[in-house]
Parts: C-alpha cells; structure tokens; sequence
C-alpha cells in the first residue's frame, strides 16, 4: 500500500477532531509526558501536539496562534493555541500546541 499517495488513512480509526470556528478535521492527537529543567528543579507537565493533513490544515487557516478545539469523540480535550507548525513534507503537518487559557 503506498500510504504517500493518501496519508487521510491513518486518520480513519482516529476518535480526535480538531476545529476552528464552526470547521472540523480528524487529527492524531497527543500529549506526552514532559520535564523541563528550571532552575535548580524539574517541572513536570505535558507537550501536547497533534498531526493532520496539510489540505486541513490550508481548509481551516492555521497559522501561529490559531486557537484550535480538540475534541475526543463527544468529548472536550482542551482549547489550545498553536505555537508550532511543522509540515512533515509528504501531506501531514505536526501541530504544537499550548492549553489555551
């Protein structure tokens, strides 16, 4: 299968959506587990990010500081900002994200 000719199907079994105003695209969405050094301690949070096509991402105008809902099948995930946009060169886009609040 060449998945380079349509990467939409890794979003098929995926219950994340994002939106931005009243439109909606699938994406991959996580957060993982993060420390960050201050100062002299560690301060232990999460990056949250999430990937969707590239045509999603130019459907829904997605620039930095896009303030963008994800939602896990009919559930509130978190409204959050974008702060990074990284196209992955073959259709898909990394979206980093900060809890908008």
């Amino acid at each position: 299968m060449n998945f380079s000719a349509d990467s939409s199907i890794f979003f098929q079994d995926s219950p994340h959506s994002a939106a931005v105003g009243s439109e909606t695209a699938q994406v991959l969405y996580d957060a993982p587990f993060r420390t960050t050094e201050l100062y002299e301690g560690q301060v232990e949070t999460s990056a949250p990010a999430c990937s969707m096509l590239d045509a999603d991402v130019a459907r829904l105008s997605i620039i930095h500081s896009t303030h963008i809902t994800i939602i896990n099948g009919q559930s509130l995930v978190g409204v959050f900002e974008v702060i990074g946009i990284e196209p992955d060169g073959i259709d898909m886009t990394r979206l980093t994200l900060t809890k908008d609040f």
